[in-house]
């Protein structure tokens, strides 16, 4: 996710505003809400960055206990991040980048069903925002609710297909941790949807080839 620009007040007319005598420039306590908020998003962002670069050093960590200590240190920053997306969205309740990355934190942290809630308020305020749809999508992968799942990858199918090829790769990670470990989810039910993700990658196959770097989008 990309942050958010600063003020255009703060950053091009206070100068001028400064160099024709006009007054100093309005105090970090004077800022508007929303600039306060776009600050909060930007600062999670930042920790979101630092989170994925530890994410990608548990994945290669061998020692079973430096794993866990580096997930108990990126939960911790979840933590963190979420705290100031909450922020955000106190100052500004409209800002929907801000809704969508609190979703993120709350699914990772294995709160689905708060994260539903961030997730709806994101698309309730901009119905077309691909990454909202998509990470939403994953907690319904964590909830079983491969219906929801369907829709949504047809939805970026046909409006965001990088997103959609990144959906695809999270719902076969999903199909091999449940049959392993099928978490309540009914073994006839998994194996329709198994049937279903199969049929739309030939699909997908057949138009364009799945996206194979991720580098634009967060991998975990």
């Amino acid at each position: 996710m990309k942050r958010i620009a600063a003020a255009l007040f703060t950053v091009l007319l206070a100068p001028a505003l400064l160099a024709s005598g006009a007054g100093s420039v309005p105090s970090m306590n004077t800022r508007s809400p929303h600039d306060m908020a776009v600050d909060f998003y930007n600062g999670a962002e930042r920790r979101l960055e630092k989170l994925t670069k530890l994410h990608e050093e548990m994945k290669g960590e061998k020692d079973s206990q430096k794993a866990a200590n580096l997930q108990q240190k990126i939960n911790k920053g979840l933590e963190a991040a979420a705290a100031d997306l909450q922020r955000a969205v106190q100052n500004d309740p409209m800002l929907y980048q801000a809704y969508s990355e609190l979703g993120f934190t709350l699914r990772k942290l294995g709160k689905y069903s708060e994260s539903l809630d961030a997730y709806n308020k994101a698309l309730e305020i901009e119905p077309g925002f691909s990454p909202a749809i998509e990470y939403r999508a994953e907690a319904f992968l964590g909830l079983n609710q491969l219906d929801e799942v369907k829709k949504a990858y047809t939805m970026l199918f046909g409006g965001d297909r990088p997103r959609a090829d990144i959906l695809m790769v999270s719902m076969k990670s999903w199909i091999a941790d449940r049959r392993a470990n099928a978490n309540g989810l009914d073994a006839e039910k998994l194996d329709e949807f198994a049937k279903w993700v199969e049929q739309r990658e030939t699909i997908a196959g057949q138009t364009t080839a799945l996206t194979q770097a991720t580098a634009n989008f967060r991998s975990w």
